[in-house]
């Protein structure tokens, strides 16, 4: 592995692993008791869903444990992680791709937990809650792949770092906004009304932005 730092490499790697396994943690909690003494709960999914959940856990534990050993692994046995990156190297949208990236994984657990919650709670019937937290990813999915691409285009059209940090700063604003709203309130709420309308600010500014600097700047 040629020019690979293997402590930067089994970190991150090892930190993927345990927020895996903490998604899968938070997602399934709620069958721990149906695991371990599922006679004694009020509700009795199948069987077969009791033996998937259980197969779950182990999941969650075995990429928990896996995480940790590759994160020791890497520091003990590597050659050391450096920190002298300046941050002016990397790029603007970088910043943003990973805050959106963190909370499309958060709403995927999100969506996890509340199907899970549904299936043992509810089984067969429908969960309003389950289905807006669904909802909720759904609409994350459909506005975030547009928006990363034009802040991409802002910031390779020549904009000011100031500008693209603005574009960037405002749609992840939105869409956490957004998502934190739409989460807790079925109906319209502060978080959901003033996140889609900056959405659509955030993609009108980068929209007009890009064509500025690629058409006439």
């Amino acid at each position: 592995m040629d020019g690979v730092n293997l402590s930067v490499f089994g970190t991150t790697v090892g930190l993927a692993f345990i927020m895996v396994g903490l998604g899968i943690l938070y997602a399934y909690r709620r069958i721990l008791p149906y695991v371990k003494a599922p006679e004694a709960q009020p509700h009795k999914p199948p069987a077969m869903m009791i033996g998937i959940f259980g197969n779950f856990m182990k999941g969650c534990y075995a990429c928990l444990t896996v995480g940790v050993a590759l994160i020791v692994a890497a520091n003990v046995f590597g050659p050391g992680i450096p920190l002298a990156r300046g941050l002016s190297q990397v790029p603007v949208t970088l910043y943003y791709a990973a805050a959106l990236g963190l909370l499309l994984v958060l709403l995927t657990y999100n969506v996890l937990h509340h199907r899970v919650r549904a299936a043992v709670e509810n089984f067969g019937n429908e969960d309003k809650t389950a289905d807006r937290i669904a909802r909720v990813h759904a609409n994350y999915t459909e506005y975030v792949p547009t928006g990363l691409g034009l802040l991409i285009a802002l910031e390779w059209s020549g904009a000011p770092t100031a500008m693209v940090h603005f574009g960037g700063a405002l749609f992840t604003l939105a869409r956490y906004l957004h998502a934190w709203g739409y989460s807790r309130h079925e109906m319209a709420s502060f978080g959901r009304i003033v996140g889609i309308q900056s959405t659509l600010l955030a993609l009108s500014y980068m929209v007009v932005a890009s064509a500025y600097f690629i058409l006439i700047s």
